[in-house]
């Protein structure tokens, strides 16, 4: 992966900035304008069914250039569960 100013070494991020990405891929593909904190609920704040968390999984996988598993879905109940599973790929 090629390293720029305004993209650092994806092994480098920190959770806040995994988590702002997933606030970027939010808003952008899924027009989520809530306040989105670690302790966000997925389903009931975000109203993701199994269609927008497809479309979540498929763009965070683009936004942060990682492969995620059919299994990693399982479990996801918060945003800070989306963040770590997304720190344990980008390292």
């Amino acid at each position: 992966m090629v390293t720029t100013p305004d993209r650092p070494e994806a092994s480098s991020l920190t959770d806040a900035q995994i988590l702002d990405g997933i606030r970027d891929v939010l808003r952008t593909h899924l027009d989520v304008e809530e306040r989105i904190d670690m302790d966000t609920p997925l389903v009931e704040a975000l109203a993701l069914d199994s269609l927008r968390m497809l479309t979540l999984v498929v763009e965070l996988e683009n936004h942060f250039h990682v492969h995620l598993e059919d299994e990693d879905e399982v479990g996801l109940t918060r945003v800070a569960d989306v963040v770590a599973l997304l720190r344990r790929r980008l390292s």
